[in-house]
């Protein structure tokens, strides 16, 4: 693959990522947001939704397709 193939490859990529880390979660690509307070959130990923839940759970950064959720998580569920 040359170069200019994997640039594309990289930005047109729409995979959702789940990436957990210390008392943070961080999501890309995700559809919306279903709810949340301080120990529940439930968004959405393509066809599933994902469940956290935990303790003084806040979002620390949001954009269109970015999200990273802090808190004292103590369950994630996938339906």
């Amino acid at each position: 693959m040359n170069p200019i193939e994997n640039i594309r490859n990289f930005l047109e990529d729409n995979k959702s990522r789940i990436v957990v880390f210390d008392n943070n979660i961080y999501i890309s690509n995700y559809i919306d947001i279903k709810s949340f307070d301080s120990n529940k959130f439930i968004l959405s990923i393509k066809e599933k939704d994902i469940i956290l839940n935990g303790k003084n759970i806040s979002i620390k950064k949001l954009t269109k397709d970015e999200i990273l959720i802090s808190g004292s998580i103590e369950n994630i569920e996938f339906r």
